[in-house]
């Protein structure tokens, strides 16, 4: 092998390798059973539904989400899931578009994946335990695997999100922090933690497949995951080359309890890798901060300073936050609207007003046919 691609090699697998284990030098902390991060706060819409996490009313210490429903082309609100609490101080309306029995009581707790960023001037910026200092640049973000317990429903389900700004994604990926300094902010591996059909007040449908992504400094390679009955091992990785440069990557991911591999068996070798300039399709992500002291060999220090994205969206948002911070004010808003008038099926002038030189010239110009034809004579 040529020495040149040799040491490519070398440093780009030490590289990759040191990406994997990037997460534990992360403190992401853990939120408690009964918060909601602060940037799922509020109230968050979309054509659909409302949805609200931080609704203010706990069962056995978990927040209980508001979804509201928005039928009859969102001129109607069907409160299907809320607090039993909530419901016996804002009486829900009963007729034939509210069910008759209580709203369903949902439950739920957040896993962070990613640490929760805001801005320098928020004053909230995440320091580690040695000493490294993220912020976000432009928008604050975070990516959580929120739990979801429904009644009536053994299981618990899984429906990962994240925040960017104010939008709200259930399409997106998540990469370990690196402090490796590189030019593309993207470089690195990017998890895909999978896919739920929506925040519904039923079950979800998960995606059958994951869709990982490593990007380097000029190219974006896609990798496949499926479903597996094998054990999972976090510890095994598997590998792709490209022009001289060996890549590596988990060979196991999990996601809503199922283990997910990208090869076959034992092996150890990534096969079918699509290569792109770039990731396909519209896609958001966000940027990150980075300030370390690195110590000199003179026994000094000096900071060194970086940026970095966590997280990619794809697609629209499937949530955006509101300005108004009272469900009832926008209930009560939405009570009040009423549908546009259906157009009429008569044109307008009716029919005293119709014009019988339409009909005067249609009639003319039969006539002038027939006459050519030979069917009158004169």
């Amino acid at each position: 092998m040529n020495k040149k691609v040799f040491f490519l090699t070398a440093i780009v697998s030490a590289f990759c390798a040191a990406l994997l284990t990037a997460q534990e030098s992360v403190s992401v902390q853990e939120e408690n059973a009964g918060t909601v991060p602060l940037l799922l706060e509020g109230i968050w819409s979309n054509r659909e539904r409302y949805v609200v996490f931080d609704s203010g009313f706990y069962s056995e210490g978990k927040p209980v989400m508001q979804n509201i429903l928005r039928v009859f082309h969102s001129f109607y609100d069907d409160r299907a899931a809320e607090s039993s609490e909530y419901t016996e101080k804002h009486p829900r309306d009963v007729n034939q578009a509210t069910a008759k029995r209580a709203a369903e009581e949902i439950t739920v707790h957040f896993h962070p994946l990613t640490e929760q960023l805001f801005t320098a001037e928020k004053n909230l910026n995440v320091v580690n335990e040695d000493g490294t200092v993220l912020y976000a640049l432009e928008e604050p973000s975070g990516a959580w695997d929120m739990e979801i317990k429904y009644p009536g429903f053994k299981e618990t389900y899984h429906v990962p999100l994240c925040v960017i700004g104010n939008e709200l994604y259930l399409d997106f990926a998540v990469k370990s922090i690196s402090y490796a300094f590189n030019e593309n902010p993207l470089y690195g591996f990017f998890k895909d933690e999978g896919k739920a059909s929506g925040i519904t007040i039923n079950p979800p449908v998960y995606s059958k497949e994951l869709s990982s992504y490593f990007v380097s400094s000029d190219a974006v390679y896609t990798i496949r995951y499926w479903r597996t009955d094998m054990e999972y091992d976090g510890v095994k990785t598997a590998q792709f080359s490209d022009q001289g440069a060996t890549y590596e990557v988990p060979k196991h991911l999990k996601s809503f309890g199922e283990t997910f591999t990208c090869v076959n068996g034992r092996g150890t070798k990534i096969r079918n890798i699509e290569k792109s300039p770039d990731f396909s399709g519209e896609y958001k992500s966000n940027r990150v901060h980075i300030e370390r002291t690195v110590l000199d060999e003179d026994g000094g220090s000096h900071k060194e300073e970086s940026e970095t994205c966590t997280i990619v969206a794809f697609g629209k948002p499937y949530l955006t936050l509101l300005s108004v911070k009272e469900i009832e004010e926008i209930l009560r808003q939405d009570a009040e609207k009423r549908p546009p008038q259906s157009k009429p099926l008569f044109p307008p002038h009716g029919l005293l007003d119709f014009d019988w030189s339409v009909l005067d010239s249609r009639l003319e110009a039969v006539f002038r046919r027939m006459f050519r034809s030979g069917t009158f004579s004169r």
